[in-house]
């Protein structure tokens, strides 16, 4: 099979001379003999390559690699609910900004905290959080004496 593969891998590098002849000669007929002695050399590498597979060790390691993975999984709940927090509190942050509430939003200990800058304002944010949070806890604090 080793010589059958030479063989071809010869015919593969006829072809590409070839090839690059039609490049600079392109009124011949080469198109065809170079597609098959093409495809004759990938059929001869493949049943090369189905010939030389030991097929008992691969499905070995197929199955070993399953069991691995699922011994690996790793739990990122926890994580996936930081981000859930994340974005609640960018969510929150943008309601506060279109209702021209100043305000600065950040997260601490699974709360959105608020500290608002003016304290007029304590008032419309407390009825805009208690009608956007949901379930999401909030502290509302008031942070200066901004007028």
């Amino acid at each position: 099979m080793d010589a059958i593969r030479h063989v071809a891998l010869g015919f593969c590098v006829i072809s590409t001379i070839a090839g690059v002849i039609r490049i600079f000669w392109p009124e011949n007929s080469f198109t065809s003999v170079i597609n098959t002695i093409l495809v004759l050399y990938i059929i001869t590498a493949g049943l090369q390559l189905l010939r030389g597979t030991d097929w008992q060790m691969l499905t070995a390691q197929l199955y070993d690699l399953t069991a691995t993975t699922e011994e690996n999984t790793l739990d990122y709940s926890a994580y996936g609910r930081q981000l859930g927090l994340a974005a609640s509190a960018d969510a929150v942050r943008e309601v506060l900004e279109n209702a021209d509430v100043e305000a600065v939003v950040t997260l601490g200990n699974n709360t959105c905290c608020v500290t608002l800058v003016h304290a007029d304002d304590y008032e419309r944010a407390e009825s805009l959080l208690a009608s956007s949070c949901g379930t999401l806890p909030y502290e509302l604090t008031v942070g200066g004496d901004a007028p």
